[in-house]
């Protein structure tokens, strides 16, 4: 047993001393308490290792602590074994081979933010806010968001069955989904009618803002008037990425975001550091699964900037920021340490943004964005002409 105890304090240890975000402090303060707790770990690990069933590794064991431990805090907070990691870090490289959805966990339930155009779950009409019940037959009650997507995830021309809970349906739908290569092209441009401009972007990774920057200049130089910046779909992605993002269109020295953990120190600032590229009218395309980055973006923009509208749905409602922190035998723990909060302070953890203009798309078929039947797109370009006519009808309510 002290060898069992030794560990434990290994990694607890570690989490004091590792990382700014670990409030080392605090910690200390409450060493006491933590050692009777531990004490009470080593009790319950002790009867279990004698009298369960069958055989059980020590490391086994304290690894489902600890995932139980961070399960308890938020849908955000996890334990990562050494091999999720890898899985972690696939979210930013833009390919990968699975089935084409963003997912979380909201209410305990794996639940989808988005699928990915083109993909998949796209093509057999997975929806944002599907419920996903079962992978495969078995439960997915008690996984983490990256143990659903490691399962999800497989070599291509493989087949996994995912059973779904819709609302407006009232039977569980079961769908047979056939992996592919993923490809996620953060950033897509074209030529509207009428001098106007459209770019979407589907997620934050490290070459978006270049990417955008590239795109706004090729419209600067074609004189184009007005821009439709489709956020749609958009679960996120990088927080240094969304700030990058912004500051393409904030003049130097505004507020993008700020950033505030539990105690009234621990807060964070972001201001555009640099002129920006684009200084003419803005309508952003949100709906349900726009989350993350793509709010600290829209309400960026919102907070700002006079000529901005938004358009489509109220956004998804997720307003935490995560910090991995690695531990001694490769494992890690995503913590979540602090909220966002727009520049007016909002924070829009669990709320969502409202658009200053609803639109919703018709729910019997997915419409490809930006497609010849995107209605949403319709009324976006619609408000755009009316701020470029400074229509009082185009202004903010």
């Amino acid at each position: 047993m002290k060898k069992i105890f030794l560990l434990i304090l290994g990694f607890i240890s570690l989490s004091i001393i590792t990382g700014s975000d670990v409030r080392v402090s605090q910690a200390r303060l409450r060493e006491e308490e933590v050692y009777r707790n531990i004490e009470l770990f080593i009790d319950a690990m002790e009867v279990v290792r004698k009298q369960y069933v069958s055989d059980v590794e020590d490391k086994e064991l304290v690894y489902g602590a600890l995932k139980g431990m961070l399960n308890s805090l938020d849908p955000y907070s996890v334990f990562l074994e050494p091999a999720m990691k890898e899985e972690l870090q696939l979210e930013t490289k833009g390919e990968f081979s699975g089935v084409g959805m963003e997912i979380t966990l909201k209410d305990g339930i794996i639940t989808v933010v988005s699928p990915i155009e083109d993909t998949p779950a796209w093509n057999a009409g997975i929806k944002s806010g599907d419920k996903i019940l079962e992978i495969d037959g078995k439960s997915s009650k008690g996984l983490t968001t990256l143990e659903a997507a490691r399962k999800l995830r497989g070599k291509k021309g493989t087949e996994v069955s995912i059973s779904i809970m819709r609302q407006g349906l009232n039977e569980i739908k079961k769908i047979n989904l056939v992996r592919d290569v993923i490809h996620v092209r953060s950033v897509r441009q074209k030529n509207l009618e009428d001098n106007l401009g459209y770019i979407r972007i589907r997620d934050f990774q490290q070459r978006t803002a270049g990417d955008l920057a590239a795109a706004l200049q090729e419209f600067n130089a074609a004189n184009i008037e007005g821009l439709v910046l489709d956020l749609r779909n958009n679960p996120g992605g990088l927080l240094s990425s969304s700030i990058e993002v912004s500051e393409l269109f904030l003049p130097k020295g505004k507020l993008i975001v700020y950033t505030q953990g539990r105690d009234d120190g621990d807060r964070s600032t972001f201001n555009s550091r640099k002129r920006e590229t684009w200084s003419k009218p803005v309508v952003l395309l949100i709906n349900q699964g726009s989350a993350s980055a793509s709010e600290i973006v829209t309400g960026a923009l919102k907070d700002n900037l006079e000529t901005v509208a938004t358009v489509g749905e109220k956004t998804f409602g997720k307003g935490s920021v995560q910090n991995l922190v690695p531990l001694r035998d490769g494992s890690a723990l995503k913590l979540t340490i602090a909220h966002y909060y727009t520049p007016s302070g909002v924070c829009i953890e669990g709320k969502g943004i409202e658009p200053d203009v609803v639109s919703e798309l018709p729910e019997e078929n997915p419409v490809i964005q930006g497609g010849e039947e995107d209605v949403q797109l319709e009324r976006a370009v619609e408000e755009l002409k009316r701020l470029m006519s400074g229509n009082k009808n185009g202004q903010k309510q």
